[in-house]
């Protein structure tokens, strides 16, 4: 609603990529009130168009842009494609919400930067967990120092990924496609969120599971700027019921198991997470020779999909700043990208530096 209680207009938006997870965005975007939907562009236009009758769709993403002029775009695209579906919405002055990761090389991020500052568009990028309330939650504990001084994160991702999933897309089998870019990002950007920036990595990848060009498991070092420490193992040939996807129950698709895949330990306490389960001794001296206490902090879940779309509504029409402009999510990138540039070069990466080449 406007100050003086009349509704506001619809926004008009496009989408660019109607695969996995373009089409939980189309389904978002049909149910949501304040969005009209005015194009589909993917390369497979004739499924896509049997698939959303209603919809105009178009093989030419350029085209959907210039004919149906939409006022903001979903990137859904393959990652290699971000950088350039969004420096060519950033010409025409469309806002954008991107798919993680924001590009897929530090060299397209820093151009998309450098572009979405001449334009002035407004930038989201779509780290969907950012939007949980446990997230928030967690975030709120930590920087009102429940737990104290953060000293370390213990975490883990591990399910595994059936044969159809990389039949269904084969460049996931490819450089670009493993777990770190396509599930370890959000990981990495949780972390950056919740707990605080990421000043260092080191880590080794393998691929002796899957025998992909990619890699199926990896074992990260990662150090932050306060100086807390934190190990994180990832794969997606292994069977468990530590994600952060089954801990959360997000979606249908990844089962609840109701278990915590973080453990935050600090100097006064420790949380576990997503449960939300708070551990700390009474008031006095905190000792090993002293009962450690759990609370559980009740928070509602939601789809953090239609709050992601709710946020880019207010982002777009100036009501919020952007939770995750295209500058913080490069961040995001810089340091998961280091994560196989530091197993490939067997050493630490500082990501200061880096983070000044992108943002």
């Amino acid at each position: 609603m406007n100050p003086n209680g009349t509704r506001m207009t619809n926004i008009a938006i496009g989408i660019i990529g109607a695969g996995l997870i373009g089409r939980t965005h189309l389904a978002e975007i049909a149910k949501h009130p304040d969005f009209d939907l005015v194009g589909i562009a993917d390369i497979n236009a004739e499924q896509v168009a049997a698939e959303n009758p209603a919809a105009r769709v178009f093989a030419d993403f350029r085209q959907m842009l210039d004919e149906t002029r939409p006022v903001a775009v979903v990137i859904a695209s393959p990652n290699q494609m971000h950088a350039e579906n969004s420096v060519e919405c950033a010409h025409r002055g469309i806002h954008i919400l991107i798919e993680k990761p924001v590009t897929d090389t530090l060299d397209s991020a820093a151009t998309l930067v450098t572009e979405v500052r001449k334009s002035g568009i407004r930038t989201l990028v779509g780290h969907h967990r950012r939007h949980h309330r446990q997230v928030a939650a967690v975030r709120s504990l930590i920087g009102e120092g429940r737990i104290g001084q953060i000293v370390g994160v213990s975490a883990i991702w591990a399910t595994y990924k059936p044969e159809s999933y990389f039949k269904a897309a084969p460049w996931r089998t490819q450089a670009g496609g493993g777990p770190a870019l396509i599930n370890l990002i959000h990981e990495i950007d949780f972390l950056r969120f919740a707990v605080g920036e990421i000043s260092a990595i080191s880590a080794t990848l393998s691929n002796r599971q899957r025998g992909f060009a990619v890699e199926d498991t990896a074992a990260i070092l990662i150090e932050f700027e306060s100086g807390a420490v934190g190990t994180f193992l990832l794969s997606d040939s292994a069977v468990s019921p530590w994600t952060m996807e089954q801990g959360l129950g997000e979606s249908p698709a990844f089962p609840s198991s109701g278990e915590s895949s973080y453990r935050i330990v600090g100097s006064r306490g420790a949380l576990e997470f997503p449960n939300l389960i708070e551990w700390t001794q009474a008031e006095g001296e905190p000792s090993w020779n002293r009962p450690v206490q759990a609370q559980r902090i009740n928070v509602p879940t939601i789809n953090p999909y239609t709050a992601q779309l709710d946020h880019f509504r207010d982002v777009i029409r100036g009501v919020v700043p952007s939770i995750q402009p295209v500058e913080d999510g490069a961040r995001t990138l810089v340091a998961t990208l280091a994560v196989n540039e530091a197993s490939s070069a067997g050493k630490r990466i500082d990501l200061r530096e880096l983070y000044a080449v992108v943002t």
